[in-house]
């Protein structure tokens, strides 16, 4: 009885032995290429079914997350209009009396340009008075976008006859582009234009909704069907929300009473990104809250006041925290990289003093006009001048009656950003002399280095 079961258990040992021998023979490179083409051959159908599945369900998955964080499309046309400037005021001249006849001239361009199969060629516009005028259509090769705080800074139009075309005036806020078609993109010349609306077109998802993210980028026309783009929400925190952190040098290597550390926080959000017609000019677009707090240091952290030697400047110098907001009234930028903002705002201080042995908290009321310059040297490297006429009201308590009073300080400061860095990331060095206009013997001035680091959430 033990033999046979040692005999069983020896044959099924060899069982698996040989089951494994066999399993390897398929290994060899010769045997194992040749099932495997076999059984390619056997289920290259299900393959592709499974592909097909898959694919679908890829593409369900990146609809579904373009839906939620696009904000519309801009489509690519494949062909325009060429305009002469000279003859286009003659069109004007005829047309602007009457705007049935405008419609018209539209109507017969369009239906031109959809019968228009070659990339070039000139179709004729008969005016009710009689007058025929030539235009060229074009095929559009390609177009080159920069897109930067929602609005299309930059636009350059490559047309198949080697002629391009850009946005020299003015740039262009993409949520309100169905009102911009009839912007005009000049070649390098100035004779000719497109109009935006035979260029490009850009389909929203939602009458409200977010800035698209700031991004260069090309669109080919393919000759078959329009080139799409999804523009994507900017939902990054990098470009709204900034901190800042300086010292005052004066407070380091002084006997001054300045703040040594300085922590502030700010937050930009848009009104609207309307600009002034064939102007980079901006009313209204955009407030700033913001928020401060000083660590001013041991020797000077307390005013002490006795009597009524109550001096509103000092209060204001050594505020322990401050909060407020800017809103920008008017913008203008310019070439190269100059900007210039006028601002109107409001800002609240709080210090803590002692009068007469007793511990009180003095605050600030001050509203201000700001007037900035801005002005890249190079891409990383620039200049800003600052301006700011404040009236400071120092509230009343229960140790003393409200007082007015007003200042005018001055700024210039300089500031590096590294080739990588993002959002709004510099070091800066800067000097503000504050002008007290009501006493000039209380005129004081800061020196402050530090830096400014966008928050990455």
């Amino acid at each position: 009885m033990r033999t046979k079961i040692l005999l069983l258990f020896l044959l099924g040992w060899v069982g698996i032995y040989c089951a494994q021998t066999k399993e390897q023979i398929n290994d060899v490179p010769g045997m194992s290429a040749t099932l495997e083409s076999e059984n390619n051959e056997n289920t290259d159908p299900e393959k592709e079914k499974n592909k097909e599945i898959v694919d679908l369900v890829k593409n369900v998955i990146k609809n579904n997350e373009n839906s939620k964080t696009s904000i519309g499309e801009i489509i690519l046309k494949s062909k325009t209009i060429v305009y002469d400037e000279v003859l286009s005021e003659n069109i004007s001249n005829d047309i602007k009396q009457s705007d049935k006849t405008l419609r018209l001239l539209y109507l017969k361009l369009l239906k031109k340009i959809e019968s228009t199969q070659t990339n070039y060629r000139k179709i004729d516009i008969t005016l009710t008075k009689g007058d025929t005028y030539i235009l060229p259509v074009v095929k559009i090769d390609s177009v080159k976008f920069d897109i930067q705080e929602g609005m299309l800074e930059f636009i350059k139009v490559y047309l198949n006859d080697g002629t391009t075309y850009t946005n020299k005036k003015s740039p262009i806020a993409l949520l309100y582009l169905d009102k911009r078609g009839e912007d005009r993109l000049y070649n390098a010349d100035g004779d000719q234009f497109v109009l935006l609306k035979n260029v490009v077109m850009f389909e929203p998802n939602k009458r409200f909704g977010f800035l698209p993210n700031d991004d260069t980028f090309s669109m080919k026309n393919n000759g078959k069907n329009p080139d799409r783009r999804i523009l994507k929400k900017n939902d990054n925190i990098n470009s709204l929300v900034s901190f800042t952190a300086y010292s005052d040098l004066l407070g380091l290597i002084g006997d001054e009473a300045n703040a040594l550390v300085n922590f502030e926080g700010k937050g930009k959000f848009f009104l609207n990104r309307h600009n002034l017609p064939n102007k980079f000019m901006y009313l209204f677009s955009s407030f700033q809250p913001y928020l401060h707090y000083n660590k001013v240091d041991s020797k000077f952290e307390t005013i002490e006041v006795q009597g009524d030697n109550l001096n509103p400047i000092e209060i204001f110098r050594r505020h322990n925290f401050a909060v407020g907001c800017d809103l920008s009234v008017f913008k203008w930028d310019w070439r190269p990289a100059n900007s210039l903002e006028l601002k109107a705002g409001y800002m609240f201080t709080s210090s803590r003093i002692i009068i007469n042995t007793e511990s009180t908290t003095a605050n600030n009321h001050i509203r201000y006009f700001e007037i900035n310059l801005k002005s890249k040297i190079i891409e990383n490297f620039g200049i800003d001048f600052n301006g700011k006429y404040m009236w400071q009201k120092l509230n009343d308590n229960e140790f003393f009656d409200s007082i007015h009073g007003k200042m005018l300080p001055l700024r210039g400061g300089i500031y590096y950003a590294s080739p990588k860095a993002k959002g709004d990331d510099k070091v800066f060095i800067r000097f503000t002399n504050y002008l007290i206009l009501d006493d000039r013997k209380k005129d004081f001035f800061q020196i402050q280095i530090g830096f400014t680091k966008s928050l990455n959430l």
